[in-house]
């Protein structure tokens, strides 16, 4: 019995494989639930902060991106493409880029919030803050 306990053992060190080790998202999340609950206007968001609402169709894609900007929103419907393109023009010439702040509607699909995240961190924004839409009315 002692000798098959030993076989079973060395079994199951030998064929073990540990799992890849996951990626890591930094990621700037609200400090509570009181931030979440306050809506700030246009005026009072940080000069170094971008912010794109993202709404979502009832399948829980992208349906429409907004670029809120003090002279009025800039729209770019599902294209992240251009998006990206607009924000890297826009906002990436200046020697620190600003915060990425990503408005996103709830019925969004997860993998759409993680291709937005991912294209963020490629355009070259470093500090992205995912939080939850808030829908006037």
């Amino acid at each position: 019995m002692l000798d098959m306990s030993f076989q079973l053992m060395a079994f199951f060190i030998l064929t073990f494989s540990p799992k890849p080790v996951e990626g890591q998202l930094l990621l700037e999340l609200p400090k509570g639930s009181q931030e979440i609950a306050e809506y700030r206007e246009i005026s009072d968001v940080e000069s170094q902060e971008v912010v794109v609402q993202v709404y979502a169709s009832e399948t829980g894609a992208i349906s429409d991106a907004i670029v809120v900007r003090e002279t009025g929103p800039v729209s770019f419907g599902s294209d992240r493409s251009k998006l990206f393109q607009h924000l890297k023009k826009q906002f990436l010439s200046q020697k620190e880029p600003p915060k990425l702040r990503f408005e996103l509607d709830e019925r969004l699909n997860y993998g759409q919030v993680i291709l937005l995240l991912d294209e963020g961190k490629r355009a070259g924004f470093h500090r992205i803050n995912p939080i939850p839409l808030r829908r006037n009315g």
